[in-house]
């Protein structure tokens, strides 16, 4: 992997963009606004850059703490250097521990920067082709008949398959469940993501619902860490089971490859600290007979974009049987770049133009910046 041009300057930038009122609500709550930090990195006349959309009760990150790692730890390790990717990964992980957001928004800019200076665009450096993934339409934790008006919804945009959300909540989850299950044309397919919100025996207990609903897919029923729960519900369960919140780092990985408690996992970039990591998960997944497709933290234009590229260059993402959440522009009206990333009858297809193929939009900027942005 050829080196990066010498680094001169990294700066981040805080934004917060509306939500629509089809945001989809969790077990975790809900969020009105995404507030991220964006990082832009000048080196050889060129700009990259990257996106942390990170929520606090996902790793415990947002947009203060990713600018905090940057501008005091990753910046001063990076600038001045002429380092390749690898190299870039491994000053970052030497310069702070953990912060995974914010060093895959850094790494994000550094692709960016890649792709701009060879002229190619992402997937194409990742040697795949341009093709359309398919995605998910998100049902949050919503009354029986709003999720009937949001199945009718996504299937108005174009969507054949859809994802309802769980909470802790098992009589609710289970009225929603059967509208949407009573709802849904037979080319339909719809999956339940509780995360993490059910016990084990909540989880056991819904199995035979879930399978006489014709559930495609579960994900993260149970807590991130019992590894033992879930290899007991995937052994019972009639329908794949997905790893998401278990996923956190490459030692995460390993650990459920060995104990086998996934038949799909669910990558997310800004989890893992970044594309290298996301793409070792992969390999990883690929030689257990894993499963893979990309989850999300509702992204804004620059994350999708890069989960666009890197969907569209991995074949068990593009191909795989239950298709990814590359779903951020689905929750906002506005975005902060140009062009914006689009989803069109249920797929996103990664930017045209080198890098990531989006540009940070400064009018856009003005508008939705908060904190102390130039």
């Amino acid at each position: 992997m050829e080196s990066l041009p010498r680094l001169e300057r990294i700066e981040v930038l805080e934004v917060a963009v509306p939500r629509t009122q089809r945001r989809v609500v969790t077990a975790y709550g809900d969020i009105a606004e995404s507030r991220y930090a964006l990082v832009r990195i000048a080196a050889d006349g060129l700009t990259g850059i990257g996106e942390a959309p990170a929520e606090c009760w996902w790793t415990g990150e947002d947009a203060v703490t990713v600018r905090n790692a940057v501008e005091r730890y990753l910046a001063p390790a990076l600038i001045g250097r002429e380092p390749t990717l690898a190299e870039a990964a491994g000053i970052m992980n030497c310069a702070v521990a953990a912060n995974p957001y914010a060093k895959a928004a850094v790494e994000t800019a550094l692709w960016d920067l890649v792709g701009k200076q060879t002229g190619k665009p992402l997937h194409r450096l990742l040697g795949g082709p341009t093709r359309p993934v398919s995605v998910k339409y998100g049902i949050g934790a919503v009354s029986p008949a709003e999720a009937r008006e949001a199945v009718a919804a996504g299937k108005e945009l174009g969507f054949a398959w859809f994802k309802v959300k769980g909470t802790a909540d098992a009589t609710a989850d289970r009225a929603r469940f059967q509208a949407v299950a009573e709802t849904l044309g037979q080319a339909d397919h719809f999956g339940v993501d509780a995360n993490a919100a059910w016990t084990r025996q909540e989880a056991f207990d819904q199995l035979d619902a879930l399978g006489e609903l014709a559930v495609a897919f579960l994900e993260q029923p149970i807590a991130r860490r019992d590894a033992a729960g879930l290899v007991e519900l995937r052994s019972r369960a009639p329908m794949p089971v997905i790893a998401h919140e278990s996923l956190f780092t490459v030692e995460d990985g390993l650990r459920a490859a060995a104990d086998g408690i996934a038949d799909v996992w669910a990558l997310t970039p800004g989890t893992h600290g970044g594309l290298l990591a996301t793409l070792e998960l992969v390999s990883l997944a690929r030689e257990h007979g894993i499963g893979c497709l990309l989850g999300s933290t509702f992204e804004l234009g620059i994350a999708t974009a890069l989960m666009a590229h890197l969907a569209s260059a991995v074949d068990e993402l593009a191909l795989g049987a239950i298709p990814s959440d590359v779903v951020g522009p689905l929750y906002h009206e506005d975005d902060v770049v140009r062009p914006r990333p689009e989803i069109m009858d249920g797929t996103i297809t990664p930017p045209e133009g080198p890098g990531l193929g989006v540009e940070l939009d400064p009018e856009q900027l003005r508008r939705f910046g908060v904190g102390t942005n130039e």
